[in-house]
Formats: structure tokens, sequence, C-alpha cells
């Protein structure tokens, strides 16, 4: 009898103690912070990459793949010695046969440490509601942070829990206009271990400056009612990488009529073509180079002339290193062909936006 007292004692003991470690978490919708990666404000529901009056006008899929989070990043500061992160995620597909969990449904944390952006922790789904500490027993000092969303899927609510005697507030909003990447799969991010280690998310670090991804997963083809969005947003730059989802037969039209339509909303704006990176199984088929990249050159040759120097151009041959080890599957990138692709674009688009 004073056995199953004291057991249930210490079992109430236990309780009481978690339920007070509980109570002192207070949490904070993320979306009341500072979100970068938006291009529109009118987006409905809120972590949407598309605004409201796109759909029905780009096609069913591409509607579907703006809901993925991409690009986007929650911008904030706190004294707190924890930190935690609860998500509610739009699909219950977690990950790919070929792609990580933390990457398509994960959240990806990095601090401001010493004037760079270093990794910190990452929230591993496990299912569509999720709750994670990220950090903690920290010493209560101010620190700025970013929380990459995840890549491949979308959210319902994203929350972050701070003890209730710590302070959260957003970044201020950085005046810098964002560089837009419009592509596919790989500008997406696929197959990045983690939310972070997408190329575009690398050079936003590398550069510091804010960012929007445009990528859409099998589906980066570069139609018309797509070009008329891109034109409605006002980057520094434009990194335009939609070759492996085109059809040869389209990039020549496509492509001029994107240019086109830039140039004319924006004309001072530059715009980097990237070709499509060289498929890593080439070599045994005899390495000819992609018939798109020849057309996409010609595009670019024909049209530079216009441009005033604001039109850059970069081959595939670097890309993705010559070694074969940079993919999953020969076509979509390991973090080690992020690093590569990222090494390769951001000089490019420090020089444009020099210019």
């Amino acid at each position: 009898m004073i056995k199953t007292i004291l057991i249930a004692a210490l079992v109430a003991g236990s309780a009481a103690c978690a339920a007070t470690k509980e109570d002192n978490i207070v949490w904070h919708n993320a979306a009341d912070l500072t979100i970068e990666g938006r291009g529109w404000n009118d987006t409905e529901p809120f972590y949407y990459r598309f605004p409201r009056k796109a759909k029905g006008v780009v096609r069913d899929e591409v509607w579907a793949l703006a809901s993925n989070c991409a690009g986007m990043v929650v911008r904030f500061a706190t004294d707190a010695s924890e930190l935690k992160v609860r998500w509610t995620l739009t699909s219950s597909s977690l990950a790919m046969n070929h792609f990580a969990a933390t990457g398509v449904s994960g959240v990806d944390l990095y601090v401001n440490y010493r004037g760079h952006w270093r990794w910190v922790a990452i929230g591993r789904p496990s299912a569509q509601e999720n709750e994670s500490t990220l950090v903690s027993n920290l010493t209560p000092e101010k620190r700025e942070f970013m929380l990459y969303l995840p890549l491949y899927n979308g959210l319902k609510v994203l929350d972050l829990g701070i003890p209730k005697d710590a302070k959260i507030e957003g970044l201020p909003v950085r005046t810098t206009k964002p560089v837009v990447f419009y592509g596919t799969s790989i500008t997406h991010g696929g197959c990045a271990s983690r939310a972070g280690m997408a190329y575009p998310a690398i050079i936003g670090r590398k550069l510091d400056i804010p960012h929007i991804n445009l990528g859409f997963s099998g589906n980066g083809k570069c139609e018309h009612e797509v070009a008329d969005l891109l034109a409605e947003l006002d980057p520094s730059v434009y990194v335009i990488d939609p070759l492996p989802n085109m059809a040869e037969d389209t990039v020549d039209g496509n492509i001029r009529y994107l240019l086109k339509t830039l140039r004319a909303a924006h004309p001072n704006t530059p715009v980097i073509l990237v070709e499509s990176v060289v498929y890593q199984y080439a070599f045994i088929h005899g390495g000819a180079r992609n018939p798109k990249n020849v057309i996409l050159e010609k595009v670019y040759k024909d049209s530079a002339k216009d441009w005033g120097g604001k039109l850059y151009y970069i081959k595939a041959d670097k890309l993705l290193g010559s070694d074969g080890e940079a993919t999953v599957d020969g076509v979509h990138p390991t973090d080690l062909g992020f690093v590569r692709m990222a090494g390769v674009i951001s000089p490019v688009i420090e020089k444009a936006m020099e210019r």
C-alpha cells in the first residue's frame, strides 16, 4: 500500500514538473514576425508562393506546388534560453524515396554568429502535426535567428515557443531588393538534406540578401502566364533556371517571351540565364551537349545587344563539378551539389548587382 502511494506520488510529481515546464512556454505565431520569401502579400493561405489571382491562370500543377514553402524564412531576434517550434503541414507525405523528410517537410534554424549565419538545429517531421525543441540551455542574451520553412510541403500553422520571461521580435525588414529565382525541382530545393541547403538559400546567406524561390518541381516550363507573374515582382536580379523541365521546341519561344516581358517591366533589372545542369550519367552516352542549352545560348546571344550589359549567361559545365559525386540520381543535387551551384551562380549575381 505504501509502495503504491509512493509510486503514485512520484508519477504525479513528475507530471506536475512537466506541466510546469510546458506552462512556462509562450507560443508566438511566426506570421506575426518577419517572413521573407513571399513575393506577394495577397496570398491565401498565408504561406503560398503565388497570389490568389494566379489560381485558374497558371496550370493546376503549378498552383498546387505554389503551396510549398520553398525559400520562405522567418527572421527574428530573441533572448530566450530555449526555443521550440510547432508546425502543421498541409500534406501527410513527409518524404520521397530520394529526398529526406528533413528537407521535404522539416524546418531549419540558423543563428547570426559573429556576423555570419551558422546552422544550429533542424525540426524533424514525424507527422502532419509536429513539435520540436530546437535549442535549449542557452545563456539569456539577444540573438538573431533565421528559420527556413519546408521545401516541398506547405504550412497551415507555424508557432515559435519561448519561456514566458523571454522576448521575441521580428528582425527589421531588409530594404535590399530580393533575388528572384525561377526554375525546376533543382531550384525548388530537391534534394537538399534540409531547407537551408537549397542553392537559392545558400546564396542568400552568402551574399546576405533576401531571396524568393519560385522553383516548381517538374513544372518550371516558363509558360507565358508565369512570365507575366514574374514581371510583377521588383527584384534586384532575376535568375532564370527552367531548362530541365522545358520541351526542346518551347525553349526559344518561351525564353524570348520571358525576356521581352521582364525587360518591358524592369528595363534596368539584370537577368541571369542558367543552362540545364549536365546530367551526371551523360558521359556514358557520349557526353554530347544538351540541345536545350544550345538553343538557350543562341537566344542569349541574339538578345544580349538589347540589354545594355544587363543580361548574363551561366554555362552548365561547372555547376555540379566534374566528378559525378554531387547528385542523388544524376540530376538532383545533394548538399554538395547545391554548394557547388551556389559557388558558380553567386559571383554572377554579385557582378549583376554591382552594375
